[in-house]
């Protein structure tokens, strides 16, 4: 894990964000609103998942978000791709070593609730 963390520090040069994203299945495109962003393959840094999701680019995008610094994780691993409910966990614990306090989890969803159409945010606790 250290190494993933030096790295990617290495990488932030010098900006510490204290928030994160998880982007889930078509949010991926969220990235592109970041400003000065900084890219940082899951390749390059020890122990983060491979996906092999469509949609999921495995990269982390760090820079200012509406102001905000902030990081996003560009995909991520999902249970049913290697029977790991743990996948992730060495990437959070990067993000915990850095600095981030705050972490938005989010992800594609569907609903048999009529009310709960197409684009409607729902919290799944």
């Amino acid at each position: 894990m250290k190494e993933a963390l030096d790295h990617l520090v290495e990488k932030l040069d010098g900006l510490a964000p204290t928030a994160a994203l998880v982007l889930g299945s078509g949010l991926g495109g969220l990235v592109d609103q970041v400003e000065d962003a900084r890219r940082i393959s899951y390749a390059e840094l020890r122990g983060f998942p491979r996906s092999g999701v469509s949609g999921h680019a495995g990269e982390v995008v760090a820079g200012h978000f509406a102001g905000t610094p902030v990081l996003m994780l560009s995909g991520r691993a999902h249970y049913y791709e290697h029977g790991n409910a743990a996948a992730m966990r060495p990437a959070l614990e990067v993000l915990a070593g850095i600095g981030i306090s705050h972490l938005i989890l989010t992800n594609a969803a569907g609903s048999v609730d009529p009310e709960m159409g197409p684009g409607s945010v729902m919290l799944i606790t």
